[in-house]
Parts: structure tokens; C-alpha cells; sequence
């Protein structure tokens, strides 16, 4: 099962509410339904949403009937859900306005918008990439429905797919969010898991990295000190150092994969970090000088 059809799943299964959520809920299914030989239908090829479609309507609709019409095809069924009532438009009106039927506070609005991601939502697995996106069948709606969603504190964009409106979100946090305010709680908490493991993973990363990176300078550098070194101990023999600087280049000679701190607790007395770089510098120009002398020659 896919990450949103898992959400799909736990929304639809909300049978316990307040009857305005309930009325709240099944308006946002039709709001992102079609429209078919005039009459507004719930076209859907998930089971749970059909069934979840009928239990809304006979609590929002008690006295009237519903049909579910079942179209089975090669890759599922396709159901079609209805309500023949004539106060369906006298509730529901001609979705030209959402606030004229969902009442502003957050629970009823979080239950409009449930309705409306079970019917044409989705969210990538966040394992993968961080994006929410709603596109609703009757185009038109859509500006609409992202005002209301903005309305109420979720800063979701639009976008085109083709000529086809696609409201979207790609920030975890927006994410997040929104499936806290429809009731998909547990999944937003598995989208913070994902970022915090995540972000964990990138730390490590970029730590590794830095260490090899460093590591890898330290090697070099080391690597040029011998050279230098020997260098001098071939051109003019290290007994011509002054002392500081010939027991530093025999030290590292003796020590080439110390680092430097290591070396540093070598001498007696030790001397300080910066005190080895100053006398490593040092011999690596004493090493040009003669370079540069034999060059003239």
C-alpha cells in the first residue's frame, strides 16, 4: 500500500464525529467530485472512500437514497457515488462558496478538507521527496479551495499541469501540517520521523566528509614535510639544522604518519601546535632555497 492510499485509509475509517464534521466531510467529497448527466457524483476507484461516501450520507441525508453504481474494469472497479435528495442543493448549494457551507472553525474546516484529499489528493512516500498535491476534477473550484486553505493558516500554492490547475505543497512542514488538520495525525508524526532520520543522515555524511576531507590534507601536508625533508638531508645533510629544526625533521622522518598534534607530545618538552607548523614552514623553505640556489647554478 502506498503512502497516500495508507492516509486514505485512516481518514476514511473516522466514522465517529460530530454530525456538522460529518456534513462538513461528505460536502468536501462532492466539492472534489464531477459532474455527471447534470447531478454532482463521487467517482472513485478506493472501496473505503465509496463506503465511507454512503455511511456521510445516511447520517447527512437520513431520509433520502444513495446509489453506488460499480463499473468493474481490468485493473479494479470504478464506483460512482450519488445521493438522490431533493434538499442535496438546498445543503450543499452550487460550490460556488465553500464559507457559505463550512463554517470557520477548524474542526469542520479540517473535516472539508479531509473530504477533499481522500477524493483527489496524495503525498509522496517522504522517504523519497516531500510533496502534497490536490487536483480536483472540476477545475474551477480550485482558487477557491486554495483561498480557504490559506484562510486557514496553510500557505498552499498553485501550479499547472497542462491546462489543469494542481494546488501543492512541497515544504515537510506544510505537509505536516495539513495532515494534522485533516486528522492524518500519525502520518504527519512519520513524515517528522523520515526528516529527523534524515537529517541525522546528512550530519554523519557531511561529518565523514569533513574528516576524510581533512585527513586527506593532513596526509598531503605530511607527505610534502618528508619530501622536504629528505630533501635537505640529501643536498646539505640535516646536521647543518639548527637544532630546533633537525630534531623536527628527524621526528617527523622517524613519525610519518603521526598527525601533527601527536608529534607535537614528541618533544621534550612538547611544544605547541603552532610552534610544529612555524618550524615545518620553515624547512619547506629551506627546501625552495636550495631549489631555487641549484636552479641558478
Amino acid at each position: 500500500m502506498s503512502f497516500s492510499s495508507d492516509i486514505k485509509k485512516e481518514l476514511c475509517g473516522v466514522r465517529e464525529m460530530p454530525k456538522n464534521e460529518m456534513t462538513a466531510m461528505l460536502y468536501g467529497m462532492f466539492y472534489a467530485g464531477k459532474t455527471l448527466d447534470g447531478k454532482p457524483v463521487i467517482q472513485t476507484e478506493n472501496a473505503e472512500l465509496s463506503s465511507a461516501a454512503a455511511f456521510l450520507s445516511e447520517n447527512v441525508f437520513p431520509n433520502d437514497r444513495h446509489e453506488t453504481k460499480r463499473l468493474v474494469k481490468s485493473d479494479g472497479s470504478l464506483f460512482t457515488f450519488s445521493i438522490k435528495s431533493p434538499h442535496f442543493k438546498e445543503r450543499f448549494g452550487d460550490f460556488s462558496d465553500i464559507s457559505s457551507i463550512v463554517s470557520g472553525n477548524d474542526s469542520d474546516a479540517g473535516a472539508f478538507l479531509r473530504g477533499i484529499f481522500v477524493c483527489c489528493g496524495s503525498v509522496t512516500d517522504p522517504n523519497k521527496e516531500y510533496h502534497l498535491e490536490m487536483v480536483l476534477p472540476v477545475s474551477e473550484r480550485s482558487e477557491n479551495l486554495r483561498q480557504f486553505i490559506v484562510e486557514h493558516g496553510i500557505a498552499i500554492k498553485t501550479t499547472f499541469r497542462g491546462k489543469s490547475p494542481v494546488l501543492y505543497a512541497k515544504e515537510s512542514e506544510l505537509i505536516e501540517d495539513f495532515l494534522t488538520y485533516i486528522g492524518a495525525g500519525n502520518h504527519a508524526l512519520e513524515i517528522m520521523r523520515v526528516k529527523i532520520e534524515k537529517d541525522f543522515r546528512n550530519r554523519v555524511n557531511r561529518s565523514v566528509n569533513c574528516d576524510s576531507a581533512n585527513l586527506d590534507k593532513t596526509v598531503a601536508a605530511s607527505e610534502k614535510s618528508r619530501r622536504d625533508i629528505e630533501f635537505i638531508e640529501e643536498q646539505i645533510g640535516l646536521s647543518s639544522l639548527k637544532p630546533e629544526l633537525r630534531e623536527t625533521a628527524q621526528l617527523r622522518l622517524e613519525n610519518p604518519e603521526s598527525s601533527l598534534s601527536e608529534l607535537c607530545e614528541m618533544f621534550s618538552p612538547p611544544i605547541s601546535r603552532s610552534g610544529l607548523n612555524h618550524r615545518l614552514k620553515k624547512l619547506s623553505q629551506i627546501a625552495e632555497e636550495i631549489k631555487s640556489n641549484n636552479n641558478k647554478q
